[in-house]
């Protein structure tokens, strides 16, 4: 998905009810809030917490209400769509992320991409970490009753989302949108990963 949900949510939903809630601008409200996200840091789960951000600010809205309001600039890139009907016809679709379930369930389901993925899997839902782990792969592997070689995963995070699953003993390519690296396990866009698939016999 492109980031302009998640910047919306927490770069001005939490801030504007922040401001409001103490009285203060919306801009030193979101100066605070960034200052606040920094000082967890995102190797934290409670950097991706909605739930947990909104008691620590003493919030009165509910997540579900938060994500509601925002879900209109839920939006896919634009290969993403043609891309996993066609890999669904012949592969088994799953969700890794790092974001909270419900960030993951609405987006989804907005973009009308539900449907195609058996299992969603969030590091910090479901192992109470970040998805830095490979125990969160590990765990994946398990859960799909696959052998770790079995699975490839691609994702825009070098650390989280190439390293990490490589260290778990799955297959891993580096989606690099800025085209700032090259190599053979590195695409700039999701178009050229199906060509990555198909060198392997698994589905």
């Amino acid at each position: 998905m492109k980031p302009g949900f998640g910047d919306k949510v927490w770069l001005e939903g939490l801030p504007n009810i922040y401001a409001i809630t103490h009285n203060i601008s919306s801009e030193e409200a979101k100066n605070q809030l960034i200052t606040a996200y920094d000082a967890i840091g995102n190797e934290r789960r409670e950097w991706y917490d909605l739930t947990y951000w909104i008691h620590k600010l003493n919030l009165d809205i509910t997540p579900n209400d938060l994500l509601n309001t925002f879900s209109k600039y839920i939006q896919p890139y634009p290969e993403v769509p043609d891309l996993i009907n066609h890999l669904s016809k012949n592969y088994t679709l799953i969700v890794s992320s790092a974001a909270m379930k419900p960030f993951i369930v609405i987006e989804l389901k907005t973009a009308r991409l539900s449907d195609y993925f058996t299992e969603l899997f969030s590091a910090t839902s479901d192992t109470k970490t970040v998805k830095k782990d490979p125990f969160f792969y590990q765990m994946i592997s398990q859960k799909m009753n696959r052998d770790p070689k079995e699975i490839i995963h691609v994702g825009d995070n070098k650390q989280f989302d190439y390293l990490s699953p490589k260290k778990a003993g799955l297959h891993a390519i580096y989606l690099d949108r800025t085209n700032d690296e090259t190599g053979d396990q590195i695409i700039n866009s999701l178009t050229k990963f199906e060509d990555y698939v198909q060198q392997y016999p698994f589905k």
